[in-house]
């Protein structure tokens, strides 16, 4: 395979160029050799190995339950001293889902012809990114895979964890919203018309908030296309906003800055990029080629800029802290910690500690922020209602008494 690279020479000079090897994180590691610092190193057009042709073939898709599953089950298999292709073919026979079933056969029959464990991973990029296939290509460098795919799995159950959280405290808050939108859609198209027909037959004064209601609900019901028009419009016209990079930054910087989620945001993604940068460092994975790969797993533009100045900083020789301290976005105790490592020689093992810390935090203050929207999306879709059956009772109060009267 061929890959195209950019990397500073120890002169300072910019060098670009193509590498031929086996695998991505073999091409690195001939530019390393060469006295390299690698900035950037990408497959060059048309030089997918031919087993990442044969997989491109296949159809589905790898869950991340079958990536821990299998992360954790080779870590325990190689830790006992099963060969890794033994242990492989062995995971592959007991794999139920057909996409990771084809990912490990063709895998292992890598493994078998003689390519590196790393190498036969890189050649499936869809299933196994560059962090993990450099994690396992450092482990087999230095003679620690098992204990390398032992963290590999630990973060992947992290992550694991976290995802379900999240998605188990936002479930409440997003269903109640769409029932509570549910209901105000059918109280305005089909309760709210049927007391007109009835108002209209008695010639009285309905309140204000009567009679704008029914004259919302006249507008939603008569020109229901252009108001459903213009919601799709407004839908695609964000979705391409956010597709955009100077959109897409904009979004990331609202959410790492708007006063009632940034603590719940800075500390996930500090958490999670540290987490990975340390796992990495630990596994042996240099810290400027770690400090690319955290970069390029993290979607928020503004931290991918933050690694972006990490990993020159590095390049030019001076530290991490720096850099963590004048973002904003970074909590102040993660850069005084990062600055205490470097000085101490643990850099790996205190980001590593920093990421737990803050994905913990913000687990919790994620806890913390559903716990108070709950009651007031509650509140809300009570006042909604209230006004609805106001505007429906008011009048009937108002009948009742003239029937009263003429009686």
């Amino acid at each position: 395979m061929q890959f195209a690279y950019t990397a500073k020479a120890r002169d300072g000079e910019a060098a670009t160029g193509v590498v031929t090897a086996e695998s991505l994180p073999q091409a690195q590691k001939q530019l390393r050799q060469q006295g390299l610092f690698v900035l950037s190193v990408t497959a060059a057009a048309g030089g997918s190995g031919p087993a990442a042709r044969r997989f491109s073939r296949r159809r589905g898709r790898v869950s991340r339950k079958e990536l821990v599953a299998f992360t954790s089950q080779l870590a325990i298999m190689s830790k006992a001293g099963i060969d890794i292709a033994g242990a492989i073919h062995s995971l592959q026979r007991q794999t139920a889902g057909a996409a990771l079933k084809a990912t490990l056969d063709s895998v292992y029959q890598d493994v078998v012809g003689g390519k590196p464990f790393s190498a036969a991973l890189g050649n499936h990029p869809g299933v196994f990114d560059q962090a993990y296939v450099a994690s396992v290509a450092a482990g087999e460098a230095s003679g620690r895979l098992p204990e390398v795919l032992a963290r590999l799995a630990a973060i992947q159950r992290g992550e694991l964890r976290l995802r379900s959280a999240r998605r188990a405290l936002l479930a409440y808050p997003i269903v109640l919203s769409v029932v509570a939108g549910a209901v105000v859609l059918g109280l305005m198209f089909f309760v709210l018309p049927q007391f007109a027909e009835v108002f209209a037959q008695f010639d009285m004064d309905l309140p204000w908030i009567t009679q704008s209601l029914l004259a919302l609900s006249q507008e939603l019901r008569s020109r229901w296309w252009l108001w459903t028009g213009l919601a799709v419009a407004a839908v695609a016209g964000l979705m391409t906003f956010r597709s955009r990079p100077a959109g897409r930054r904009i979004l990331d910087r609202f959410v790492l800055h708007a006063a009632w989620i940034r603590d719940v945001t800075r500390a996930l993604m500090t958490g999670r990029a540290f987490r990975l940068l340390g796992i990495m460092i630990e596994s042996g994975v240099p810290v400027v080629e770690g400090l690319r790969l955290t970069r390029s797993s993290i979607r928020n533009s503004l931290f991918r800029e933050l690694f972006e100045n990490l990993e020159r900083d590095v390049l030019n020789g001076r530290g991490l802290s720096d850099a963590l301290a004048a973002a904003p976005f970074v909590p102040s105790g993660a850069a005084e910690m990062i600055a205490t490592a470097e000085r101490t020689g643990t850099l790996g093992s205190v980001a590593q500690v920093i990421g737990e810390y803050y994905e913990e935090e913000g687990e919790t203050r994620l806890r913390e922020l559903t716990a108070m929207i709950e009651p007031l999306i509650i509140v809300g879709m009570g006042l909604v209602v209230a006004c609805m059956v106001m505007s429906v009772m008011l009048p009937m109060f108002d009948f009742a008494t003239l029937a009263q009267r003429g009686g």
